[in-house]
């Protein structure tokens, strides 16, 4: 017979618990309820001339005075792109930094999960909860997935932190209800 002391017990409960049961993050709805256009707003920093290398989330934050808007993004379907070619809406490839801000629409309520992409860093929050972070360098891959609880249809703010250093750059996400097969999240659903 095993003999467990209940101090490390518990510890070993509370980590399977918190695994295997976690609750989903509720969201916050807009309040009021906004009527967006279209897309997302998208503000950006640069770090060239000569290039000064972006190696976190801090320094985007560090940068956050001198952003300047750009043009609004379509969404969140900015596909993993050539060496070289332009961050999301900016002229430039290399040590970009972006905030993004807007609204994502569910139609309806019920328990989603959402699962950002980047190259390179990210911090992604909805209706007041975090659903992605990376704060250092990656190619284009999946973050994490977060399962979210949206207690009614409607629209619910979004806002993002986001940094491209070198190479080739993404910015996407993936949705799906709970129970459904998760797939891209359609540019209609976002709005500014």
């Amino acid at each position: 017979m095993t003999f467990v002391r209940t101090g490390e017990l518990t510890v070993a409960l509370m980590l399977i618990a918190g695994t295997v049961f976690a609750a989903p993050l509720k969201l916050q709805p807009a309040s009021p309820q906004p009527s967006p256009k279209a897309g997302l707003n998208v503000k950006y920093a640069w770090e060239g001339n000569p290039p000064r290398k972006i190696q976190n989330l801090t320094k985007v934050k560090q940068m956050a005075k001198k952003m300047q808007p750009g043009q609004p993004l379509r969404g969140l379907d900015y596909r993993d792109t050539n060496e070289g070619d332009p961050v999301l809406t900016f002229n430039e490839a290399f040590n970009v930094a972006a905030e993004i801000t807007g609204y994502i629409k569910f139609d309806s309520p019920g328990v989603y999960e959402l699962e950002t992409w980047s190259n390179d860093g990210i911090d992604a929050w909805v209706g007041g909860q975090q659903i992605g972070y990376v704060n250092g360098r990656q190619g284009c891959e999946a973050n994490q997935r977060t399962e979210v609880e949206v207690p009614q249809a409607g629209w619910y703010p979004l806002k993002i932190s986001y940094f491209q250093k070198y190479g080739t750059s993404c910015l996407m996400m993936k949705w799906g209800k709970q129970g459904e097969r998760i797939t891209w999240t359609p540019n209609n659903v976002f709005g500014r």
